[in-house]
């Protein structure tokens, strides 16, 4: 079905005007928002999806996350795209591609018109279209079909999109859930370290983790995440240990940095994000002398 054709919609943005010199700025818009639609295909199924941009690779790329339905009937939805925008090599255009869950991949081209944004791809032989009309900074109708010459020739879905602001924290917030929900494994001193991390049903991430060497578990913790008053709190404990609270006072891109100067080891909590991975720095004071130590995870299957 062109439903499925479409994979749900990609998500355009504002970007080009054919023969000028182009860049991202354009993207600017979407950015600290969640862009929300809910509608119905022209067979009466439904499409529903959740998106957020952000820049990556010092503004050289843009990334958008998109939600949707992960399974034919409609019954599961969770991460669904992973998309990339990127300014062609001469600067005069837009490129676009949509990783989906389901292993595809879509290429086109982004065309801006004033404030409008249409994306243009080809699938199975046929022209299709995603169009985003601006009507205010928060909204934008939504369309998908064949549209040529400025004339819809036939439509497959018409909603809207609209945007809620969020601050820089709970945006990364929601990247870090994304990264770190599964489980995973480090080298530590002398032996492993294994965590295990989910997100509760208040939908805060929590972790729990134990330190082996040999085949011999020295110590257990659990950590947990929320994002509370608009500040990200990390609270740590340690088996037959008092818990810690540490706050962010760093989020940026990939990079989150927790910190509580009323502690010695650690004092300070380091996440930096990857594609498939990432990393977890711990910095204090051990007898008067400064100490850290870097945990390098891998997706991990017990």
């Amino acid at each position: 079905m062109m439903k499925r054709k479409l994979f749900f919609a990609l998500l355009i943005i504002p970007v080009m005007s054919w023969g000028q010199k182009v860049n991202l700025a354009a993207f600017d818009n979407l950015l600290d928002k969640k862009w929300h639609a809910e509608g119905a295909w022209g067979d009466g199924s439904k499409f529903k999806q959740e998106i957020i941009f952000e820049y990556d690779l010092e503004n050289a790329i843009l990334i958008s996350r998109s939600k949707g339905f992960t399974n034919v009937e409609q019954s599961k939805y969770g991460n669904r795209n992973h998309g990339i925008r990127k300014v062609n090599a001469d600067s005069t255009g837009i490129d676009f591609w949509e990783f989906d869950v389901f292993g595809g991949v879509t290429k086109g081209k982004v065309i801006i018109k004033e404030k409008d944004i249409l994306y243009q791809y080809d699938y199975g032989g046929s022209k299709v279209t995603d169009y985003w009309e601006y009507v205010n900074d928060s909204i934008y109708n939504f369309t998908v079909g064949s549209y040529e010459n400025g004339t819809w020739n036939q439509k497959y879905l018409t909603c809207q999109f609209t945007g809620q602001n969020i601050d820089r924290k709970s945006k990364l917030y929601l990247k870090v859930k994304e990264t770190l929900v599964g489980n995973w494994i480090s080298p530590a001193w002398d032996g492993q370290l294994i965590e295990m991390w989910s997100v509760d049903k208040d939908q805060n991430l929590v972790q729990t983790s134990k330190y082996i060497e040999g085949k011999k578990v020295l110590f257990r913790s659990q950590n947990k995440i929320e994002y509370i008053g608009g500040e990200l709190i990390l609270i740590s404990v340690i088996e037959n240990s008092d818990p810690k609270i540490f706050k962010a006072v760093e989020a940026n891109g990939s990079r989150i940095v927790f910190e509580n100067k009323e502690y010695k080891n650690p004092n300070r909590v380091e996440y930096v994000l990857y594609e498939k991975t990432f990393h977890r720095k711990i910095s204090g004071a051990e007898n008067g002398s400064p100490t850290s130590y870097t945990f390098k995870f891998e997706p991990f299957k017990e």
